[in-house]
């Protein structure tokens, strides 16, 4: 696959052919970002690139050694069959990448490639590595053989050791603009209203947007509203309190994340109606009705303020504040914007 195939991220995509086409890829990397955003993806390509048999500024994708190493081992359960890249993740039954893989990189990275010009090591969840296994691998990050590459990837790139992190090249990876994720799945043949709307929930998570069914993406949808729709009317108050404040488990701060961000498309579509705009407009058409009756009684600035308090609530996510607390924050203040409704 070459690297124009992926969706999203053009910068790194940029970087990384011009590196190959300048042969000066670094030898140590970091690619870190949000989960389901082709990091792993983009670091095979790298991988293929790098033993091309065709290019040497891209991968083919169609060489043998390119389908060698996106090729499924079904006896390992597992992708990649070329000699010379090895990919490393969390063992199944463990929840860190061990000392003993690492251990076994630093001895496989000094051995010459068997096939291919490059060796490269792809090290998923680098960030779950103990401080034992991180230091393990500080020698060969330092000193690499000119033949090898080693991709860290990580969904927490902040986690990895400053020792680590100092011997590689980080390249940051950001979430998959709507318009990228929208396009692959009409590629794929989704509707285009489907295609849009499933943009909306997974927040440029593009694994994530290939993964869900539509009936998954409606019972968001319609969770979200309902929530909405309770605090903006005034019917249930403790909605956002009840849905998010007491959850545990750690894919709930993933969900509010989700949630706030549906419930901000809802806020601009009641304050377009609201400013009597044009409801060919709307984010969610399908609920055009709905978002009428609730529009009625509110002003647009008071739909404006709705949607700024989503938004704080939503950077206050990724400033990982107590779930608690921000959901009884957001609906305080949701309750003194109502007011002025």
């Amino acid at each position: 696959m070459p690297f124009n195939d992926i969706a999203g991220n053009g910068r790194v995509r940029t970087i990384l052919k011009l590196a190959l086409s300048r042969g000066r890829v670094p030898h140590a990397l970091v690619f870190g970002g949000p989960r389901g955003v082709g990091k792993r993806k983009t670091a095979r390509v790298l991988a293929q690139a790098l033993n091309c048999a065709v290019r040497s500024d891209d991968a083919c994708g169609e060489c043998p050694s390119c389908r060698a190493v996106v090729q499924v081992d079904e006896k390992a359960k597992r992708i990649g069959a070329h000699p010379d890249v090895i990919e490393y993740e969390i063992p199944e039954d463990k929840t860190t990448v061990s000392i003993d893989q690492m251990r076994e990189l630093k001895s496989l990275a000094y051995l010459k490639p068997m096939v291919g010009r490059k060796r490269v090591f792809l090290v998923d969840d680098a960030d779950s590595m103990s401080d034992e296994a991180a230091n393990s691998l500080l020698k060969v990050l330092e000193e690499p053989p000119l033949f090898t590459h080693i991709i860290l990837i990580s969904d927490n790139p902040a986690l990895l050791l400053p020792t680590i992190k100092s011997r590689c090249r980080s390249l940051p990876f950001l979430p998959v603009s709507d318009e990228d994720v929208e396009k692959v799945l009409r590629g794929r043949g989704v509707e285009p209203e489907k295609a849009r709307l499933t943009a909306l929930v997974v927040r440029g998570n593009l694994e994530r947007a290939l993964d869900l069914d539509w009936d998954a993406i409606e019972a968001e949808r319609r969770d979200a509203w309902m929530i909405f729709r309770a605090l903006t009317t005034g019917e249930d108050a403790a909605a956002l309190l009840r849905r998010f404040a007491f959850g545990r488990r750690k894919d709930v701060r993933e969900e509010m994340e989700r949630a706030l961000e549906l419930m901000t498309a809802f806020g601009r579509d009641t304050a377009l109606l609201a400013e009597g705009g044009d409801a060919r407009l709307l984010l969610n058409p399908d609920y055009e009705n709905e978002i009428r009756t609730c529009a009625g009684p509110v002003s647009p600035a008071a739909a404006l303020r709705i949607v700024g308090l989503l938004h704080d609530a939503a950077a206050s996510i990724d400033r990982n504040v107590h779930l608690g607390l921000l959901a009884a924050g957001l609906t305080a203040r949701w309750r003194q914007a109502a007011v002025s409704m």
